[in-house]
């Protein structure tokens, strides 16, 4: 059943491959291959190994709990521990390749650790009543005992749905990475960089298109929406960053203006997501498969030479984005 399993996934990547074109095959093998040197810098320096482990677990966790196939799998296999063990496996194999060529066998072992160990929790999620409620139960094999865990989630406005969707799927990722983010901003161009990653992976709360409704009761003219649909969600953003500033100029007070050039570049792929996302709009549909558009312009926006690229494409996608969003606004135009 494993070697099923692992089959499937293969020539799921391979779909995958297929579908996106060899022009994005070759940035993702470019990502990847910067991805994977940065892990082997850090491999090599054995002060730097806890953060490894922990962008690991994170990364781990956050696969592990979002998993939509648990329900398939209880059914279908006797004990389903040995296919998330394997999966997980050739998820960290780069970094397993990485520990070996570089002879840090303590560095294995806890990635190994990991992959064993993630699969014996199970994690169920429970929203509640109400959007901004969050309920996990964590189901541990070995006890047989549920913890659970509420937290709800700070926002107030039900126009900054995105967020709350977002949040809400990516809870135990999101919290993890923003503590660490935040408990390390001290230190030079940390909050800098983690404000500008911060901010890609938002970015991915607006790849579902909303329902009819939704609009209409956002505004009422294409132009307000949009405008008032980037005001909410930056505001939201500034929020988020208030500790990890304020840390960083306390205690890096030189480097002020790195923070202020990575707030602007975070509010500025904001702005292009959203526009972006009603620039390929369909209603109730999923805009994932759009998502390269957007990956490619926050590059052009981290690569200086190339600035001129976002601004033109957001243009053309705002104009867009207003044609696409006028029938909506149709009764109020009339």
């Amino acid at each position: 059943m494993i070697k099923t399993i692992i089959k499937i996934r293969l020539l799921q990547l391979y779909r995958l491959l297929k579908d996106i074109g060899i022009f994005r095959i070759i940035f993702v093998i470019l990502l990847f291959s910067f991805i994977l040197y940065v892990a082997f810098l850090t491999i090599k320096q054995p002060v730097k190994n806890p953060l490894t482990t922990i962008v690991s677990a994170i990364l781990l966790i956050a696969v592990h709990a979002g998993r939509k196939d648990k329900r398939f799998l209880s059914i279908t296999v006797v004990n389903p521990y040995f296919i998330y063990v394997s999966e997980y496996l050739l998820i960290i194999l780069p970094l397993f390749l990485i520990c070996i060529v570089s002879f840090n066998w303590s560095e294995l072992g806890l990635l190994a650790i990991l992959c064993i160990a993630i699969p014996l929790i199970s994690f169920y999620s429970d929203f509640g009543k109400t959007s901004s409620f969050l309920k996990f139960i964590v189901k541990p094999f070995i006890s047989g005992s549920n913890y659970t865990i509420n937290a709800k989630i700070p926002i107030t406005s039900a126009y900054a749905f995105e967020w709350i969707s977002g949040i809400r799927r990516n809870f135990l990722f999101l919290v993890p990475l923003y503590i660490l983010l935040v408990c390390f901003s001290f230190k030079p161009y940390v909050a800098s960089i983690g404000m500008i990653v911060f901010s890609i992976i938002i970015s991915g709360f607006y790849l579902y298109g909303e329902c009819r409704e939704f609009i209409e009761l956002y505004a009422t003219g294409t132009n307000e929406f949009i405008f008032r649909k980037i005001g909410i969600n930056l505001r939201y953003l500034i929020i988020l960053y208030i500790p990890v500033t304020a840390i960083s100029i306390l205690c890096q007070p030189s480097t002020w203006y790195f923070v202020a050039g990575a707030i602007i570049i975070s509010c500025f792929i904001q702005i292009l997501s959203i526009i972006f996302k009603y620039g390929l709009f369909k209603e109730n549909s999923d805009l994932s498969r759009n998502s390269m558009i957007g990956i490619l312009n926050i590059i052009f926006i981290l690569i200086p030479f190339f600035w001129p690229v976002p601004i033109i494409m957001g243009i053309r996608y705002y104009i867009k984005g207003q044609n696409n969003l006028k029938k909506y606004f149709n009764d109020y135009n009339s």
